[in-house]
């Protein structure tokens, strides 16, 4: 190991030598990770330490797979819906009663610890969609870790499309500290800026780059680097300048990144709680009540916020709009919608007609980088 290391980091590095069981060498080695200084010297070590901690991790599944007789006893929801969104929150924060109340899930709501005991689905309707909301069992403080059910709620959380942070208005900035504590642990972050590069995998197309800044290094080299690593189709988002070491970076990322919505419930109670924890945190916090409704009406718009999802309506020649829109992210163009609904019209595509809030006039014709906005309507012909 290098000899510059500070003394948290030695001390870090010791504890996770001395480690006797394999949660403990999880907790220690994530802190010894994070406790070493983040420059090009580290870097090599780094990487060798998170391929460690995922080993281990992947370990202590198998374990506790096997103690329960084959990996029967875990967490597993099929996604349903525009998007799974996964309630996350300490023990009495009320996740269960908004859940009870936004959908027509069959939730126990009690007033003693940890009611809820595995992941709960149900359906919040939004307009013409529905987002499929997760109750999961409460957050604890060594969750990461892989203790009691920590590992089996980090999978579901990781699986899922975004997450809505609910926290009791009672100390909002204190549970949320926790909350964000064990996700990170878990290599799971809610702050994309800790994301400057997002690496998404397609199923054509090729390797896509969009910038906003400027790659330090040939196109051709960033090709040949997501190739290497078995990248063939991908939509690479890069935000500021970037070089091939970035790149790299990117690659081996172990952090997550998840969308989240900031609830604070109970506000019937602590009505100034959302504001107070906006001016502690700098973060966006949205007030409800489980127990009157109140502010959970536009639940549905703020996930959908949230998400950063567009509706796109496609629409054959001659014929009407289709009723179920396409989903898609904020920014897509008309290419990814060829895409999506077929390789022939990607492959043969020629010109698009839009209807919608992104067309200058109704059957505007566009080429494929035109960029769509939330109830498009896109007709496409093809060579």
């Amino acid at each position: 190991m290098p000899a510059n290391l500070p003394p948290q980091a030695r001390a870090a590095e010791r504890r996770y030598i001395e480690a006797k069981t394999l949660p403990e060498k999880i907790k220690y080695l994530q802190e010894f990770i994070s406790s070493i200084p983040e420059h090009k010297g580290n870097e090599k070590m780094r990487r060798y330490l998170r391929r460690r901690l995922a080993e281990l991790k992947e370990e202590l599944e198998e374990q506790k797979k096997r103690k329960s007789g084959g990996g029967g006893g875990g967490f597993s929801v099929k996604k349903e819906g525009a998007a799974q969104v996964a309630l996350v929150g300490l023990t009495g924060s009320g996740k269960s009663s908004i859940l009870d109340s936004t959908t027509n899930a069959k939730v126990e709501v009690g007033a003693h610890p940890f009611t809820t005991k595995e992941p709960i689905p149900g359906m919040l309707e939004f307009e013409d969609l529905q987002f499929q909301l997760v109750d999961t069992p409460a957050i604890f403080e060594g969750a990461s870790y892989g203790l009691s059910w920590g590992s089996q709620l980090m999978s579901v959380i990781r699986n899922a499309d975004g997450l809505m942070i609910v926290l009791d208005g009672y100390d909002p900035v204190g549970q949320y500290g926790t909350i964000i504590k064990e996700l990170g642990m878990a290599g799971i972050t809610t702050d994309m800026s800790s994301r400057k590069i997002e690496i998404e995998r397609t199923t054509g197309g090729g390797i896509q780059i969009a910038c906003t800044g400027r790659i330090t290094c040939r196109m051709e080299e960033v090709d040949s680097i997501l190739k290497e690593a078995g990248v063939r189709n991908a939509i690479v988002r890069i935000r500021g300048d970037a070089g091939k070491e970035d790149i790299l970076g990117a690659l081996e990322q172990t952090k997550t990144y998840k969308p989240s919505l900031i609830l604070i419930n109970k506000i019937d109670a602590y009505p100034e709680a959302p504001k107070e924890f906006s001016k502690l945190t700098g973060k966006e916090a949205y007030g409800v009540s489980a127990k009157t409704g109140l502010g959970l009406v536009n639940l549905g718009r703020e996930i959908f916020r949230m998400l950063g999802i567009i509706r796109v309506y496609t629409k054959e020649v001659g014929g009407g709009p289709a009723a179920k829109p396409i989903i898609m992210r904020r920014g897509a163009k008309v290419i990814d919608v060829a895409k999506v609904v077929h390789s022939h019209l990607y492959k043969n595509f020629k010109i698009a007609r839009i209807w919608g809030p992104s067309a200058k006039y109704d059957a505007e014709k566009v080429g494929a980088d035109h960029e769509l906005a939330d109830g498009d309507v896109v007709e496409i012909r093809i060579k």
